[in-house]
């Protein structure tokens, strides 16, 4: 079985990025989604209707560290084909060391291959998407 990397740290780095921009005056209800899916939560009104699929990341570098931003092409495929069964947006926020980003995820992003070398497990060497950082705005 492959090993779980995700920690509560960073769970609550999540978080944090979602109360970031509810302090910034977003007004949005946030419903984690389990363990170990494909994305990390949605958005939904006030109300309580979902409008957006999220997927949120936590970086140790600027965001003009690199010209595009790598992330696993299933979970992207995973999120788009959700977002598209249920009508709603495939969202990326990444929190940069100079500010949170957001994009929204499309089909026929660029692809390659890609992941983590840190960790010394080969499954985290797979097809990334590589989404150019200038789609990015920061909030």
């Amino acid at each position: 079985m492959r090993p779980i990397y995700e920690t509560k740290a960073d769970k609550a780095r999540e978080l944090g990025v979602v109360e970031y921009l509810q302090r910034k005056g977003y007004k949005f209800l946030y419903i984690e989604t389990v363990p170990l899916a494909s994305f990390d939560g949605y958005m939904a009104r006030l109300d309580g209707t979902p409008f957006a699929l999220v997927e949120i990341k936590n970086r140790r570098n600027a965001s003009d560290a690199y010209p595009t931003y790598m992330i696993s092409a299933s979970k992207v495929r995973a999120m788009l084909a959700t977002a598209k069964a249920h009508q709603l947006r495939a969202l990326l926020f990444v929190r940069f060391t100079d500010g949170v980003f957001i994009t929204r995820l499309e089909d026929n992003e660029q692809t390659g291959e890609g992941g983590r070398y840190d960790r010394n497990d080969s499954r985290d060497i797979e097809e990334c998407v590589y989404i150019p950082m200038e789609r990015f705005r920061k909030l």
